[in-house]
């Protein structure tokens, strides 16, 4: 595990994304398992609680993101590229950020420095308003690669966009391509649903352990890539789906789960809102040649749908986003009555609200739980469930 610079303290002291980092590490593991604990014992009784593991700390403390959504803005003092003070629209640039990974800071430090010269493109004030409104980056790390989107609030500026390009390029040879969101909405969603690809590809691949994924400008990914590797690898073998069995993965985002799946399974079937992301898991399970079938719609829609239609699932994967997996959905599966399901959550406490629903009356009982540190020096932790059915 990689440890901060000596000595070194944050660049961005107004940034509050990673209010840990005063805190010693383990103290920052032994907090998130206890959040993780505290959780459990709002919806278990005392007697059904089931043990919590250490938090399995991050490969790496710093530069470890490979994923950054961030806001722009300017003030008299320049152009900003950061994220929000907390409760406010006013942006603390990070452009310094050693959380970053090394490509996606390099990208950051770039689009700052072209921003510079032209501070126009970028709001006055607030963040996210003017026509230049959001920048997000997405590193390939396994293949040293780069993805830039940028989120405008009208669809004209093709060439200022090319030109852009150009000079990004020059800057970060890396760069595979510049994605291009139009989003003319005032929420407080970053993307909206015009897609374009302003230079090069919107896409770029990323490997966790053996398997790689294509992903979509907008796509989700883990940002902590290697411990998502070790967090997937970990539910493929507590699953360990059978050639004779079929798995499924709800919520599978661009597939990197479902795939690890089909390296045991005899049959994969994904399910995710996002088309897409469906679009990359068929494109990547295409590539690996997995028995893998995915299709876009709600969960709590399609998965009653493909049981009615003869669907029998001996193993079962989530990955829900903080609001956790609809009741619908649970209770679908639980009729399914798959042998194992493995529940990765990133929200402790809807991940023991769903917990407590699945194992009502008896249903499942849960075998592990296991904290993972996936955004080190963050309040963020991800947990790995395991239930077995009753």
């Amino acid at each position: 595990m990689t440890a901060p610079t000596p000595g070194a303290r944050c660049p961005h002291p107004q940034c509050p994304g990673c209010p840990g980092q005063a805190r010693p590490v383990p103290a920052q593991l032994e907090a998130k398992r206890g959040r993780v604990a505290e959780a459990f014992g709002r919806h278990f009784a005392p007697a059904d609680l089931p043990p919590i593991d250490p938090t399995r700390p991050s490969p790496r403390l710093e530069g470890y993101r490979a994923g950054a959504k961030l806001a722009v803005a300017r003030d008299r003092r320049g152009v900003r590229v950061g994220i929000y003070r907390e409760g406010t629209h006013q942006v603390v640039d990070v452009s310094g950020c050693r959380i970053h990974h090394p490509l996606v800071a390099r990208g950051v430090r770039a689009v700052r420095g072209l921003l510079a010269r032209a501070p126009g493109l970028a709001s006055s004030g607030r963040g996210g308003e003017g026509w230049l409104r959001y920048v997000t980056f997405q590193a390939g790390t396994a293949e040293g690669s780069l993805l830039i989107t940028v989120v405008t609030r009208t669809p004209e500026g093709a060439g200022l966009l090319a030109s852009l390009a150009a000079r990004l390029r020059e800057a970060v040879p890396e760069l595979v391509g510049l994605a291009w969101n139009v989003n003319p909405t005032d929420g407080n969603e970053v993307y909206g649903p015009e897609w374009r690809c302003a230079w090069g590809s919107d896409r770029l691949r990323e490997r966790f352990g053996a398997v790689w994924v294509t992903a979509s400008a907008g796509a989700f990914l883990q940002a902590n890539r290697e411990q998502a590797a070790w967090a997937y690898g970990e539910a493929f073998r507590q699953l360990a789906p059978g050639p004779e069995e079929t798995a499924v993965d709800l919520y599978c985002g661009a597939g990197g789960l479902a795939l690890h799946l089909a390296a045991g399974a005899g049959r994969v079937v994904g399910v995710e809102a996002n088309p897409r992301a469906v679009a990359d898991a068929r494109a990547s399970a295409q590539a690996a040649g997995a028995a893998a079938a995915f299709f876009a719609g709600p969960v709590e829609e399609v998965l009653p749908r493909l049981l009615a239609g003869g669907l029998r699932p001996d193993v079962a994967a989530l990955n829900p986003a903080r609001r956790g997996a609809e009741p619908a959905t649970l209770d679908a599966l639980r009729g399914a009555h798959p042998r194992a399901i493995a529940y990765l959550s990133c929200h402790p406490e809807t991940l023991a609200r769903d917990a407590a629903r699945l194992c009502r009356d008896g249903a499942y009982r849960i075998a592990s739980v296991q904290p993972l540190d996936f955004l080190p020096h963050t309040d963020h932790v991800e947990t790995l469930a395991l239930f077995r059915a009753a």
